[in-house]
This record gives structure tokens, C-alpha cells and sequence, in this order.
């Protein structure tokens, strides 16, 4: 089965821009889901991410309908950490959170800022299509242009250490 690594981005000139990530990895898909929805897994794959702290919910296992995850990010992509909160969840196969920027002031941003969805296909061979989609709102006063959390080509360096890591090829 031929699978397009990422697919591109809709135009830059509207006010919400979206990268589809997708890899094959040898692995049941339960497992797969269960390995990328427990959020202390995301500093181990995210190239944003610099640390998880779980806010609500359960540590070290997959996050439910409702929990909450406080993400810092890289310093040099100069973003704001993120609360996200899980709203959306079919056990096994999807998974959806929507964040909201922390500011300066350690208050929430008055709007959803972003949304990202993983889903597992079962390919019926014991290997799962792993899928992450991530939709970004854009402020007004953002540059038009592609935001580095944006760049299909960044983000799927870190699928391949969620593929190492369940595939037992991490370093």
C-alpha cells in the first residue's frame, strides 16, 4: 500500500491552515493510539513540544474525554504554551484535542487557537495508518505565511520516533 507521507496545505491567505502527517507502523492499532494519546509520549515525538504536564486526567496513560494538558513548546519557535483539553475521543481510533494559548499573565487566550486529531486505521496485516492532523486558527496580526508548526516536512521526523519507539528501534 503506497501512502503519501504528509499532504499540502491549503492556502496561506486564510485564517486557519492545516498539515496532515500519516505513517505506517508495525503495530496493532490499539496499541499505537494508546502509545500516542498517553501525553507524557509527547515530548518523546513532538519536535514543538519541550515538556506535557497533565492538568487533569491520569498520568502515564491514555488521555480521556475531558483531560487536560498543559504543553510547553521549543523557545526558539517563540510560541506561548498551550492548554489543550481532549474533546473528542473513539477508543482505538480517534482522537481529537482543541488548545488555547497560557499567556504572559498565566490567564487562558480568550479563543481556541488550535485543534489536532489522531486517528489509527487498522490495516488488517497487524500494521496501523497512523494519521495527525493539526489545524492552526491564524490571528490578524500574524505574517501571512506558513508557521513552523505548520511544516509538513518538520513534523514528520517525529512520527518516525513514534514508529522507533513502538517499533522498539528507539535510541
Amino acid at each position: 500500500m503506497s501512502v503519501e507521507l504528509y499532504v499540502p496545505q491549503i492556502p496561506d491567505d486564510l485564517n486557519i491552515r492545516f498539515v496532515e502527517n500519516r505513517i505506517v507502523i508495525e503495530r496493532p492499532a490499539q496499541e499505537v493510539y494508546d502509545w500516542v494519546t498517553t501525553w507524557s509520549n509527547l515530548p518523546k515525538w513532538l519536535p514543538m513540544a519541550l515538556g506535557a504536564e497533565v492538568r487533569r486526567g491520569t498520568e502515564g496513560v491514555p488521555a480521556e474525554m475531558g483531560d487536560v494538558l498543559l504543553e510547553t513548546i521549543q523557545p526558539d519557535l517563540n510560541e506561548k504554551p498551550k492548554l489543550y483539553t481532549v474533546v473528542a475521543r473513539v477508543p482505538g481510533k480517534l482522537w481529537t484535542v482543541v488548545g488555547r494559548d497560557v499567556l504572559d499573565d498565566g490567564s487562558l487566550a480568550p479563543a481556541m487557537h488550535a485543534i489536532a486529531t489522531f486517528t489509527t486505521f487498522d490495516l488488517g496485516d497487524g500494521t496501523t495508518l497512523f494519521c495527525r492532523l493539526f489545524e492552526r486558527l491564524i490571528p490578524d496580526t500574524e505574517p501571512p505565511g506558513p508557521h513552523p508548526v505548520e511544516d509538513p516536512a518538520r513534523i514528520q521526523p517525529g512520527l518516525e520516533l513514534i514508529k522507533a519507539h513502538l517499533e522498539g528501534t528507539a535510541g
